[in-house]
């Protein structure tokens, strides 16, 4: 061959080498982290795609979320009680279907519960507009759709060397500031501009994938799986305090920074092991090392990029992931929400428990601190509850706070609280309490200082 071709080769060569890395991360960026105006609403391509698949399935969509949840719940049942050996012989099969008598008990409620409030059989307290109806056919039937299109299209800002890019570039700031790896930075931007369940989800793949510790993993789950920026602007519009939109969430950035900087130095977060999944070390590409952080970020992207996965790995993993989130998570998730929509909207409990926080709003010198208090702790189990709660508040001050928190709070056991747990980060429900207690007592006084100044 002459040296003439052999130029020309190694020319193509690099070429389709850059074209690996950049056509399929450009793609992912277009899709998750480019905001555009559709209709008069801030949103992304995947929350519009999300948008025009709930509209195209219409009045299917809550046919489809009740036969998923029955059948988890008669599938998880018979699996779990039974153990049949031609579902322990596969192995997704088994995982998806085989759970704890808790979690069976859950995804049986929601099986059970989804078909009454589908087909309004049942006590109103069950069925109702505003507990069944809300869990089962409206939440449950956004979620469905954001998870099912982001799990498909995913891998192309994850898998072809676009976290490994971004990651190296901030990689010295967050290693100063946070004590994580740079791709933690990407993890919280496909949170606030697409979802935070979205943000879970990639953390659990780069933890898997050994690019995250047991700590970092856990750190990067509960501090910067952020809520995204059109919830936000939803949540500003339920509260009445959208004319202050922007100092809002200002407000809201600072206090997510401050509880990220002070929550993973304190337990439980700091006591959990720095050890990878199921390897020795990060399973970082050792390259040669270059002096320009550019060259050294380009150069750890095509390497990625060239290792990237193929069309059928690509829907293999897509399709166990939402398997796994439709059948296992989603159904025990929307039975939580629906427990906590009940004793809400049917008892005083939640207002007996928060009693104690009356006193502390107290202090801050909110206004309706009897009617707010509920607001500040039952974020743990739904983060649109405090939302809808602050709508019975009159005072703009209180409502700020109340607001502040839906989106500051970040553990959800209703939605990405499941998705932690039921994941292969080592930590538990009690440890995911405390560190919400932990964020709780951060931000509080933050929000409640900005609303003072504010209003």
């Amino acid at each position: 061959m002459s040296l003439e071709n052999t130029s020309t080769v190694s020319s193509t060569n690099t070429w389709q080498r850059y074209a690996k890395f950049l056509i399929p991360s450009l793609i992912g960026v277009l899709l998750f982290l480019t905001p555009i105006t559709y209709e008069g609403k801030q949103t992304i391509v995947i929350g519009l795609l999300s948008d025009f698949i709930r509209q195209a399935l219409g009045a299917a969509l809550p046919l489809l979320v009740t036969v998923t949840f029955v059948l988890s719940g008669i599938m998880s049942s018979y699996v779990s009680l039974l153990k049949p050996r031609w579902i322990t012989r596969h192995a997704l099969l088994q995982h998806v279907f085989t759970t704890t008598p808790l979690w069976l008990v859950l995804r049986f409620l929601g099986g059970l519960f989804c078909a009454m409030t589908y087909f309004q059989y049942g006590p109103e307290w069950i069925t109702g507009s505003d507990t069944g109806q809300v869990a089962y056919m409206e939440i449950a039937g956004i979620i469905f759709c954001i998870i099912a299109i982001a799990n498909l299209l995913l891998s192309f800002l994850t898998d072809f060397g676009f976290l490994e890019f971004i990651g190296t570039l901030i990689s010295r700031p967050f290693q100063i500031l946070f004590r994580l790896p740079g791709r933690a930075g990407l993890d919280a931007i496909t949170s606030w501009v697409g979802d935070s369940s979205i943000g879970t989800i990639l953390t659990i793949r780069q933890y898997e994938s050994g690019h995250y510790s047991a700590r970092e993993a856990a750190t990067v789950a509960t501090n910067f799986s952020a809520v995204s920026l059109p919830f936000c602007v939803v949540i500003a519009q339920m509260a009445k305090i959208d004319d202050v939109f922007v100092l809002f969430y200002c407000t809201v950035a600072v206090c997510g920074i401050v509880a990220a900087l002070i929550t993973p130095r304190l337990p439980p977060l700091s006591n959990l092991p720095q050890r990878f999944y199921q390897r020795e070390q990060r399973s970082d590409e050792q390259l040669e090392q270059h002096n320009n952080i550019f060259v050294r970020a380009t150069q750890t992207a095509l390497a990625r990029a060239q290792n990237g996965p193929s069309l059928k790995q690509i829907l293999r993993q897509a399709g166990h992931s939402i398997t796994d989130i439709f059948i296992a998570v989603l159904p025990a998730a929307m039975t939580i929400e629906l427990i906590v929509l009940v004793i809400y909207h049917h008892s005083n409990l939640l207002q007996t428990l928060s009693a104690p926080m009356v006193y502390v709003l107290e202090v801050l010198q909110l206004p309706e601190a009897e009617t707010a208090a509920a607001g500040t702790l039952i974020g743990f189990f739904d983060q649109f509850i405090p939302a809808i709660i602050s709508t019975n508040v009159d005072s703009p001050i209180t409502r700020f706070v109340l607001a502040g928190l839906s989106v500051t709070q970040l553990i959800y056991m209703a939605e990405n609280g499941l998705l932690i747990l039921r994941s292969s980060i080592p930590i538990g429900f009690k440890q995911l309490a405390v560190i919400f207690l932990l964020r709780t007592a951060i931000v509080l006084p933050i929000l409640a200082a900005a609303a003072h100044i504010i209003y």
